[in-house]
């Protein structure tokens, strides 16, 4: 029993010694592999922020002598035809003065019930807004 020990050592010793069948030019065969790099992240792109809204400011209120709400507006108005200058917003109050027709009144507000807020000779006075039309501005006449 000895032997047979002996002999399957002597076997596997010369299997490991000589490589396990490989024979060094005939069957040998190298493969050379180049690694792939691991490609670098692309950088997120910055969000860019959603602008906040503006709201629109609320209209400046204002009242008259008499009380009546005034909404705060630059214009200009022209008088339709010759117009009573009030103290107050109504028929019945103080009359300041008057105007021509084809006047223009340099508004400084809009009263609830209708009529215009104007300052006119450095005083405010009030007209119906049914004797006055807002002026535009005219858009410039093209040249030829």
């Amino acid at each position: 029993m000895k032997r047979a020990g002996l002999l399957v050592m002597l076997l596997g010793l010369a299997l490991c010694i000589s490589g396990c069948g490989f024979t060094e030019g005939t069957d040998a065969v190298v493969t050379v592999v180049k690694a792939t790099p691991t490609p670098e992240p692309t950088p997120t792109p910055a969000v860019t922020p959603t602008p906040e809204v503006t709201p629109t400011p609320a209209p400046v209120m204002e009242q008259t002598p008499g009380g009546v709400k005034v909404e705060v507006k630059n214009g200009t108005y022209q008088a339709n035809s010759d117009i009573n200058l009030r103290a107050d917003c109504n028929a019945e109050a103080d009359m300041v003065g008057s105007v021509a027709a084809g006047t223009q009144l340099n508004s400084t507000g809009v009263c609830e019930n209708g009529w215009i807020r104007v300052e006119y000779e450095g005083q405010t006075c009030y007209v119906s807004g049914d004797y006055v039309t807002a002026v535009t501005a005219e858009a410039p006449q093209p040249q030829q």
